[in-house]
């Protein structure tokens, strides 16, 4: 054994720069693999934040489709009730349509008959 300088021996020397030199070695390779965690981290945040976008917008869709549909129903059965309404008030217009033009012809009659009553009675 030679002893150095320092007093330590050259045997010594390099297996503690052996160990040195694999410390540095594993700590390059612990901030890589630090660092392609924090790579992979963002990743998955990113991604994670991407597929929440696609199934909110996909939700909004599905909503605004079922609303439009929902509110093409609701016209179409709007449309159905006012021409079922319209029908209807079509229909007892022409039923007092035809009352009034008999009331009329009763009328007519009366006035004739009155008339011709009072004619005779001044004749």
């Amino acid at each position: 054994m030679v002893e150095g300088a320092e007093g330590v021996s050259t045997e010594v020397r390099a297996p503690t720069a052996d160990i040195l030199a694999k410390i540095k070695e594993a700590e390059a390779k612990a901030r890589d693999i630090v660092r392609e965690a924090g790579a992979e981290k963002d990743k998955i945040i990113a991604d994670a934040k991407r597929e929440a976008i696609e199934i909110r917008d996909k939700a909004a869709k599905e909503l605004q489709d079922y609303v439009d549909r929902a509110s093409r129903d609701l016209d179409s059965r709007i449309e159905q009730e006012r021409r079922r309404i319209f029908s209807e008030a079509e229909s007892k217009a022409s039923k007092i349509r035809s009352q009034a033009n008999a009331k009329i012809d009763q009328a007519r009659e009366y006035l004739l008959n009155d008339f011709s009553r009072m004619i005779d009675d001044q004749v």
